[in-house]
């Protein structure tokens, strides 16, 4: 029996092969550097700072103190782990904070690449910043119940010494 043979010449065959290969490596550097859910990675952070707003009324008036909390080892492990374990479907993709939210709390991580991650939480959602993806920002919104419970144990008497932090 006499079986078909294609003969391609080989100088076509890496005229295929390249552009597929070039197509793959671009695909996978804009796919996997610009997604949300890369994981943070504790080894890279080299400092941390949290803050909070503490509502305190002098006289007739009112203000707004920012005040700095000294976050332990291990609760900077542990919100990387809860940030870490959130699936996609309780990820959304903003393009900036709503503008209309206040922010009552913060924490900043500082990697060793000069970029930065910034949670912040308006005592309903938390909103992660990020600039050590691709693109020079990338903002979006999570819901972990471990993270707004440690934000709201932080968040404590904030309001004019209430606590207009629901319970929990």
């Amino acid at each position: 029996m006499g079986g078909i043979t294609i003969k391609i010449p080989l100088n076509s065959l890496k005229a295929i092969i390249i552009p597929i290969v070039l197509l793959g490596v671009i695909y996978l550097w804009f796919v996997d550097s610009n997604n949300v859910t890369k994981e943070i990675q504790i080894k890279q952070i080299t400092s941390t700072e949290m803050s909070k707003a503490v509502y305190t009324k002098e006289g007739s008036g009112a203000f707004i103190n920012w005040v700095d909390i000294k976050l332990r080892q291990d609760e900077v492990e542990n919100i990387v782990n809860w940030i870490n374990s959130v699936p996609e479907s309780e990820i959304i993709e903003l393009n900036q904070i709503p503008s209309n939210k206040s922010i009552n709390a913060g924490i900043v991580f500082r990697l060793k690449t000069n970029k930065e991650i910034r949670i912040q939480y308006d005592l309903e959602k938390i909103y992660i910043t990020r600039t050590d993806l691709k693109k020079s920002h990338v903002v979006y919104s999570i819901n972990q119940e471990e993270l707004k419970k440690f934000f709201d144990t932080q968040l404590k008497g904030f309001y004019f010494g209430e606590d207009k932090v629901k319970d929990f």
